[in-house]
C-alpha cells in the first residue's frame, strides 16, 4: 500500500473530518498534495463548508503539507499534543472555476 485517507462527515455535515497516511518510501513525491486535493473537491462536492483534522504537533511533514494546501493551523485546547488543521470550503468570490480537460492554468481575460 502507498497511501490512506479516509474522510468522515460531522451530523451536521459542514465538517469533512479526515485522516492521510503515506507510506515512508512514498513520502516526498507529492501523493499527499493529489490524495488532499482530491478530499477536497469530494468533501466541497458533498456540501462540506470545512475539512479539518487533528495532528500531532510534532509531524512536521503533514504540517508542511496543511499549510502549502491552504489550511490554517490552530491549537486543540483539551489536547497539548495536537494542532487542528482546518480549511475552508466555501466559494469565495474572486474564486477561479477549475480547469477543464486538463486545460492550461491561464490568467483569464475580462
Amino acid at each position: 500500500m502507498i497511501a490512506e485517507a479516509r474522510y468522515a462527515f460531522s451530523r451536521e455535515r459542514r465538517e469533512c473530518e479526515f485522516a492521510l497516511s503515506i507510506a515512508d518510501a512514498w513520502r516526498g513525491k507529492g501523493i499527499g498534495t493529489l490524495i488532499m486535493a482530491d478530499m477536497e473537491r469530494r468533501a466541497r462536492s458533498l456540501g462540506a463548508e470545512r475539512l479539518v483534522a487533528d495532528v500531532l504537533r510534532s509531524n512536521e511533514p503533514m504540517k508542511a503539507l496543511a499549510r502549502k494546501a491552504g489550511f490554517t493551523l490552530a491549537d486543540v485546547p483539551r489536547d497539548a499534543k495536537l494542532i487542528r488543521i482546518v480549511k475552508d470550503l466555501a466559494p469565495s468570490r474572486t474564486a477561479r472555476p477549475p480547469r477543464v480537460g486538463g486545460a492550461p492554468d491561464l490568467p483569464l481575460a475580462a
